[in-house]
């Protein structure tokens, strides 16, 4: 009985040591504007153009700005729109630098992604929740 007593044992000090490593990152490396591209498809079609995130209030893990956006063929940007963001996760990478994993959402749909900090980008799934089905790739650098 010992015996099973300690097997039992090592295998919940086995399961907790890596959630003992877990991390959820710290919202200050998303502080900043971002630009780059967006492309997917809609229930219309092709989508590609230019995106902009504004991150200015970061707390923990959490972070808080605007969106916008211009397709290809539109030179102005579109209303800023609220959204947040949230580091869930962070993971050194092989190179000493880390990557944060990222989820977040605003009234249109939900992001999921990760920024790496060997090349300070973010890089995005998004999909809407509305019925055109929209879904995209963002790859976004930090303005300077």
């Amino acid at each position: 009985m010992g015996f099973l007593a300690s097997i039992v044992a090592l295998l919940f000090v086995a399961a907790a040591a890596p959630a003992a490593n877990a991390s959820t990152g710290d919202a200050a490396v998303l502080k900043g504007t971002w630009i780059g591209t967006y492309s997917g498809y809609s229930a219309n079609g092709y989508k590609s153009g230019q995106e902009k995130l504004v991150i200015t209030d970061v707390k923990g893990s959490n972070a808080k700005g605007t969106w916008q956006y211009r397709s290809s063929a539109n030179k102005k940007w579109s209303k800023p729109k609220p959204m947040t963001l949230a580091i869930f996760d962070q993971e050194e990478t092989s190179g000493g630098g880390l990557t944060d994993y990222i989820s977040g959402g605003d009234e249109l749909g939900i992001y999921t992604g990760k920024y790496d900090s060997s090349d300070d980008s973010l890089i995005f799934a998004y999909v809407s929740q509305s019925q055109d089905v929209l879904t995209l790739t963002l790859d976004l650098k930090r303005k300077k």
